[in-house]
């Protein structure tokens, strides 16, 4: 019997329709179509003999034997990216200094991070997360090396345009509101871009609301969420297992657009190095 052959490419593609939360996001994510993705994991499955998703309703989930594998994935592509690094290892040096938004930072920014420490460890990296207008004022005071900021308005950006999505309602699975009640949000505090669009825009609509649920943290926001407390106004890419978009639903208004941006010293190669780590991922795309 041949030995099962687990590519990198079918084990990146497993852990990407993990992550993103299906098919359909990681076929986005990957730029890959639909179709590839299913054919891909099918590949997986047949070579290592076991069913790794089953279907619950109309969402795939990952088998006992799928949860085992995604463990594993995970572990090989991190020592194949590490051996990689090792050979291919930059001579770019020094310390970054980097200012993130909230926004930003909740996502991507991780394993952004991790991926560029591995290439570079020579780098040094501090990073701070905050609100984009303190990012902006702090890097123009020469506190930061690298900001990467959201605006709401695009005339209001400073910096290099990285991408734009929208803002949009998010509730869980299956939540409903009657409409003769305040609808209850879960927010940010009220320095937060998002949380004094989603007032406006309801303002505007003349439908009542009141903040039930305030956090500086992204996983207890989402808990909040998931548990059917409130919905949540994030970039609509925020969406994941547990979780929907509920304002066509619900009648709810519509949302501005959020802009992320990227500011730099390119005297710095280090930084420059991360700028372009940054432009290569395309933090956001509609």
């Amino acid at each position: 019997m041949a030995q099962p052959n687990l590519s990198s490419e079918l084990l990146r593609t497993l852990i990407a329709v993990v992550e993103q939360g299906g098919f359909i996001k990681a076929s986005e994510y990957l730029h890959k179509t639909q179709s590839t993705i299913s054919q891909q994991m099918k590949k997986l499955e047949q070579e290592v003999g076991v069913d790794v998703f089953k279907t619950v309703g109309r969402k795939r989930h990952l088998t006992n034997e799928g949860e085992m594998l995604i463990g594993y994935a995970r572990r090989m592509l991190a020592l194949q990216d590490d051996a990689i690094a090792s050979l291919q290892e930059s001579g770019v040096s020094g310390e970054v200094r980097i200012g993130v938004s909230q926004g930003v930072a909740e996502t991507m920014l991780p394993d952004l991070l991790a991926g560029f420490a591995r290439e570079n460890p020579s780098v040094r990296l501090f990073v701070e997360t905050g609100f984009s207008p303190d990012l902006n004022a702090a890097y123009e005071r020469g506190e930061y090396d690298l900001v990467v900021t959201l605006s709401l308005d695009e005339s209001a950006g400073r910096g290099e345009l990285l991408g734009v999505e929208p803002l949009a309602w998010i509730g869980a699975d299956g939540w409903e509101w009657c409409g003769n009640r305040k609808l209850p949000l879960a927010t940010y505090t009220e320095f937060c871009q998002f949380r004094r669009a989603s007032i406006i825009a309801l303002e505007r609509a003349k439908i009542s609301w009141r903040v039930v649920y305030t956090t500086s943290s992204y996983q207890g926001l989402m808990a909040a969420v998931k548990s059917g407390l409130a919905i949540t106004v994030r970039p609509q890419s925020a969406v994941s297992s547990g979780t929907e978009l509920v304002g066509d639903r619900l009648g709810l208004p519509k949302l501005p657009r959020v802009y992320a941006w990227l500011r730099y010293r390119p005297t710095l190669e280090a930084g420059c190095s991360l700028a372009a780590a940054f432009k290569s991922v395309a933090i956001v795309v509609n």
